[in-house]
């Protein structure tokens, strides 16, 4: 009995796959992991551009109607390809600033389900932007992230993403209908 036991203690078949065994789910923890996290980021780059896109357009237009408004964020939804824009919300909003200092919201307008700021609602702007009787372009765009599917162990993450902008072609954008 001694002897087969100290056989049992030298022999090496098998222990690749009892390694094999204690290895694998570490590794693929950390494989489907990766995935996710770079899947992750790759979202969250295109809420950035997607948010980035939107305020060079909208920064160009000289007046706009609420048509146009929608039609720039649906437009940029296109850019969130290939991941749904089923949660992608964006808003849109003019910002004025008085001679004081005091900054309103001008009109505001929103994208699948986004919440549109009331007009004339007060804002804060970060200091570098509320100059006295400026205009601003605030656009704001909401992501949230759901992880590849199977991976149940990952929350959904909600991505945040938000710009400043001045109209390039004129002092402010009137939207007549917004």
């Amino acid at each position: 009995m001694l002897a087969r036991l100290q056989g049992f203690g030298r022999a090496r078949r098998g222990t690749a796959t009892v390694e094999f065994a204690l290895v694998m789910p570490m590794l693929l923890v950390v494989y489907l992991g990766g995935i996710a996290a770079s899947q992750a980021v790759s979202t969250w780059r295109k809420v950035c551009d997607t948010t980035s896109q939107v305020t060079n357009v909208i920064d160009q237009f000289t007046s706009a109607q609420a048509s146009d408004v929608q039609g720039v964020m649906t437009a940029a939804a296109q850019i969130m390809y290939p991941f749904s824009t089923s949660s992608l919300k964006e808003v849109i909003t003019e910002v004025s600033v008085n001679s004081s200092g005091s900054a309103t919201v001008t009109w505001s307008q929103a994208y699948n389900g986004g919440v549109a700021l009331a007009k004339g609602a007060a804002v804060t702007l970060p200091s570098s932007l509320a100059q006295p009787n400026a205009t601003v372009m605030w656009v704001q765009a909401s992501y949230a992230y759901t992880p590849v599917a199977g991976i149940t162990f990952f929350p959904t993450v909600t991505m945040n993403q938000q710009l400043y902008g001045i109209p390039r072609s004129s002092s402010s954008i009137p939207c007549s209908n917004c």
